[in-house]
């Protein structure tokens, strides 16, 4: 699709050209909206996790209890993500947000925060996916990488806002008024997603078998090891957020909202560059990540004063943002029509290493008495991951 959203091909596209676009400008505007609701209600539901236990393990489940429906989705509905029209799929994933939410808000508990994260595990991969294949499948190519660090600017700037905006509901009202944020964000989402103005209707596509969408990624050298350093990212990727709520009381929405503010920045000026295109860029500066991880492990274990875990982690989100390389590398190299599958099965394992990452770091981190201990592993895993992707990764251009 191109019409008034296409870019002459020798000039090189911003943000504005993102924008401007017919179909990736619309879907801006709604991730700005829904996410920030997202990010508004995750902080009330890690929160009151947390609250309801006593301890960090309670806002960690938070994440895991999206781990199970999320990988769900990959294996046994993935493969009907690209088969049903897109526009119509969208706004009912975003309805089904709404409807996930609606428990929580009016019995909040640590029982009913679970079986929320649960919903919108699920609800959030299929969802991610669905959006990246309309993206790969109606966005001109070369508007992809600054529509994909534009995304992830939108992303981290809500989550700072978000978070900060719903601990502080939730620490000074509760969780309810936070929760109904989020609640209303996904109903906003469907209504403007009900206009947007998709490419020509598709050819119809079979349903591929379960499982299909590791096949097609593994099949595909330079995917398989962006897929493999993505993952051990995402096991470390919350950690900031989740010992953050261990974090004094006066310092944990900054502490909370420091990574997302760092990846805002990084993928803001990654997102108009060609930095990010090429993968072994994206290696390197995973391997800053593990750096950065390795020297938050030195400020927890010395009990630093909490401006420090703030800098540190303000460096740890903008590493992060090599997956923004990444998004743009899988929307070039997946196959035909099918980045909904592709997409769902990385969304959904990420969603799951993601939630049991931080259970695991975060159960290291209580047998060793130091939240350090979670920062010490996952540093060494991404560090060990990026030093396994530079040479194979070093010959694609």
């Amino acid at each position: 699709m191109t019409g008034s959203g296409a870019v002459r091909p020798d000039a090189r596209p911003g943000y504005r050209a993102v924008l401007r676009h017919p179909v990736a400008g619309p879907l801006i505007g709604v991730k700005a909206v829904s996410e920030l609701g997202d990010f508004v209600g995750l902080a009330a539901l890690l929160l009151l996790g947390y609250q309801q236990t006593g301890s960090l393990l309670g806002a960690a489940a938070v994440y895991t209890a999206r781990a199970l429906p999320a990988i769900l989705v990959a294996t046994l509905v993935g493969g009907w993500l690209d088969v049903p029209p897109r526009r119509p799929t969208l706004c009912l994933l975003a309805l089904g947000g709404a409807a996930a939410l609606v428990l929580p808000t009016a019995f909040p508990a640590a029982a009913t925060a679970l079986a929320a994260s649960a919903l919108l595990g699920a609800i959030r991969a299929a969802y991610v996916a669905v959006t990246t294949a309309v993206v790969a499948e109606s966005v001109d190519a070369q508007i992809q990488l600054p529509y994909f660090g534009m995304a992830a600017v939108i992303n981290l700037l809500v989550q700072v806002g978000g978070i900060a905006v719903g601990s502080g509901l939730t620490i000074a009202l509760g969780p309810r008024v936070a929760l109904l944020v989020d609640l209303a964000s996904f109903l906003l989402a469907a209504a403007i997603l009900a206009a947007l103005p998709i490419a020509s209707p598709r050819s119809r596509r079979d349903r591929l078998p379960p499982g299909a969408g590791f096949v097609l990624i593994w099949q595909q050298p330079t995917l398989r090891v962006l897929a493999l350093l993505t993952w051990a990212t995402l096991v470390s990727s919350v950690l900031p957020e989740t010992v953050a709520t261990n974090a004094p009381r006066a310092w944990i929405p900054a502490v909370m909202a420091s990574s997302a503010l760092g990846g805002a920045a990084f993928a803001f000026v990654a997102g108009r560059t060609v930095f990010l295109e090429r993968p072994l860029n994206q290696a390197r500066t995973a391997a800053v990540l593990g750096g950065a991880l390795l020297v938050g492990a030195g400020v927890l274990f010395a009990g630093s004063h909490p401006l420090l875990l703030v800098l540190v982690n303000t460096v740890i989100g903008a590493a992060t943002g090599w997956t923004v390389g990444a998004q743009a590398t899988f929307a070039r190299l997946a196959p035909a029509g099918r980045m909904g599958q592709l997409e769902a099965t990385m969304i959904a394992s990420n969603v799951f290493l993601e939630g049991v990452g931080v259970l695991v770091l975060s159960l290291i981190a209580v047998a060793a008495g130091s939240d350090g201990a979670a920062y010490l592993v996952g540093g060494l895993l991404v560090l060990g991951a990026a030093a396994a992707a530079l040479r194979p990764l070093s010959a694609d251009p």
